[in-house]
């Protein structure tokens, strides 16, 4: 028996069970976690679109509010062009500190009542005279009297840009008041705060600014490898999303994309309804991490399970196997001839299996039972079996006839109840006379030993029996055979 064979095969078993249990887990699982990002990219794509609608209406109405300061209306009271446009920058920087409570806007300008610039912040001589309504779309909107917001490009970045017209008491046009922010990265994180999800903004046919950021905070500094990576997922590669959901005007389908190595799951939107400009896509990384670690608690288990199998077959193996090999062998001993093989004991739980066995032979073979505290006390002062020396038959002996010699046919014909008896006194008497041991030597032992010796003459010779003749030459003892055919 193969001492690990049960520990191999409890091995195996657990190895099994443990992969059927963790594709009976994982599987699921995994499906689970890709419907719940799925869940949760939409459901950020409808919430954007929901904030991004609130957010202009709320910085549409902020403008409105700020085109009615008297300030503002001044402004157009000065009598020159100088005073005027040194009273628009003054009031353009006005505005922005009180907006820097919150933040600065990149932009705040006043357009005249024919849409050319008058004057903006940070430097008065900026814009002015210059056509802003084919710039800006949402100042030719305002020049009609309504507020309108819109995503503009400025100083070459997307921005958001409202425009509110500025009026007299009684009505009159005056002109219109412009705020913009240029859209960055810092917009985007906000963003990824508010939905628990990347964003990035889409303008003209590019990944204009992402949540994908270096570091944090007001000195975060933008992946650019990413936001290029995302460009070419969005805009030039495979069904290009990003241009597909602004040509129509709607919501991509979900769809997968892969940055630095991270599968992502993603949707593209317009960022306001009719825009085909600007957009945005919300994205969530498809982690597989609690199924990861999940299957990875499986696994460890399923493996220490496994080392405890064979930790248990290999203690098995030393507790009992090996004992039971010991015995084993001790019985091949003795069905090879060696009929004095005494069993030691073997370990706790067979020791008394030993001391029957020793019991056993010792009444089969008529010798005195053995003591089990007391094994090997007497050896060397006791008959052994090996004691008994066979003669070597010469080649001339063996002629496939039985002798015509009367002694060999007497012997042929007496029968075993006399001969073995017979055969016994007579070795018993040489070994008295020789002073050889004889202690433990009894007639069924001696008996049994020339039985197995006669077995294997016979097989040998191919003869019908084989009886023995005690010689004795000085102190040496030999039973010469005698084949019978």
């Amino acid at each position: 028996m193969h001492r690990m064979r049960i520990g191999l095969v409890a091995a195996a078993v657990i190895l099994a069970l443990t992969i059927a249990e963790y594709t009976l887990v994982t599987g699921p699982l995994k499906d689970a976690v890709t419907r719940s990002v799925e869940d949760e990219v939409g459901r950020g794509q409808r919430l954007h679109t929901e904030l991004a609608r609130l957010e202009a209406l709320d910085f549409t109405n902020l403008v409105a509010t700020l085109s009615r300061r008297a300030g503002i209306a001044a402004v157009f009271d000065r009598p020159d062009e100088h005073a005027r446009r040194q009273a628009a920058f003054d009031e353009c920087e006005a505005i922005n500190g009180r907006l820097a409570a919150q933040r600065k806007a990149d932009i705040v300008a006043i357009v005249d009542a024919q849409g050319r610039g008058v004057a903006r912040n940070l430097n008065a001589d900026a814009l002015f005279g210059e056509d802003l309504r084919a710039l800006f779309p949402p100042v030719d909107a305002a020049l009609k009297g309504m507020p309108a917001h819109g995503v503009v490009k400025l100083s070459d970045r997307m921005a958001q840009l409202a425009a509110a017209p500025v009026t007299k008491g009684d009505g009159k046009l005056l002109g219109v008041l412009v705020v913009g922010y240029g859209v960055s990265v810092r917009d985007a994180e906000a963003k990824h705060d508010q939905l628990g999800a990347h964003v990035a903004y889409l303008f003209k046919g590019a990944v204009q600014t992402s949540s994908f950021a270096e570091g944090g905070g007001p000195n975060a500094k933008e992946d650019g490898s990413k936001r290029d990576a995302l460009t070419a997922a969005l805009f030039q590669q495979g069904a290009r999303p990003g241009a597909e959901a602004l040509a129509k005007g709607t919501a991509s389908a979900p769809f997968h994309v892969t940055l630095d190595g991270q599968e992502y799951l993603a949707i593209a939107a317009p960022l306001y309804p009719k825009d085909h400009n600007a957009g945005f896509v919300v994205l969530k990384a498809r982690t597989d991490g609690s199924v990861s670690d999940v299957g990875a608690k499986i696994i460890v288990f399923g493996l220490l399970a496994i080392l405890v199998a064979i930790a248990a077959a290999v203690m098995t193996a030393n507790r009992f196997i090996k004992p039971l090999d010991k015995i084993e062998l001790g019985v091949a001993e003795i069905i090879n001839g060696n009929i004095d093989y005494t069993f030691r004991p073997v370990g706790p739980d067979f020791e008394g299996l030993s001391n029957s066995l020793n019991v056993m032979l010792a009444r089969l073979l008529g010798r005195e039972e053995p003591n089990e505290d007391e094994v090997d006390d007497d050896e060397g002062k006791r008959w052994e079996s090996d004691q008994v020396v066979i003669e070597e038959l010469a080649a001339s002996e063996l002629t496939g006839q039985t002798s015509t010699d009367p002694a060999v046919t007497a012997l042929a014909t007496e029968g075993e109840g006399s001969y073995y008896p017979r055969l016994y006194n007579e070795y018993l008497s040489a070994l008295r006379a020789t002073n050889q041991p004889i202690k433990g030597l009894s007639i069924q032992l001696f008996t049994a030993k020339l039985r197995l010796i006669e077995g294997g003459l016979r097989q040998k010779w191919k003869c019908k029996l084989v009886r023995f003749r005690l010689v004795q030459r000085g102190n040496e003892i030999v039973l010469h055979p005698v084949p019978v055919f």
